[in-house]
């Protein structure tokens, strides 16, 4: 993610939460950020305000990035058994999916 997309996303979480937003602001999130994908980052704030009160830091949108990479793994415990999909994630890593796909769509036309 670039240093724009960490801005246009702090913007998404200020509207709902009224956070003041500034360079510093701006920098200090894309310091640990910036290896995010836009598209999940924005996924992973969309879970946040979906399961959660608590205010929005980027230690929540790291692990939510992390539960959508993990949707897209067959994953399995310790004895071989099926683990289940994390629905929130797997939900998530459907919407970026299809964003993609419409965008190569459009694109293609």
């Amino acid at each position: 993610m670039n240093i724009q997309q960490t801005n246009e996303l702090l913007l998404r979480i200020q509207v709902i939460d009224n956070r003041q937003i500034g360079d510093s602001t701006v920098l200090a999130w894309h310091e640990l950020v910036a290896d995010l994908d836009y598209d999940v980052a924005v996924e992973a704030v969309r879970m946040h305000r979906m399961e959660s009160k608590e205010y929005l830091v980027p230690a929540h949108v790291r692990a939510n990035a992390e539960r959508i990479r993990l949707a897209g793994i067959e994953r399995t415990d310790e004895w071989g058994n099926r683990i289940e999909p994390d629905a929130a994630a797997v939900a998530a890593l459907e919407r970026i999916r299809r964003g993609r796909a419409g965008q190569r769509a459009v694109g293609a036309a």
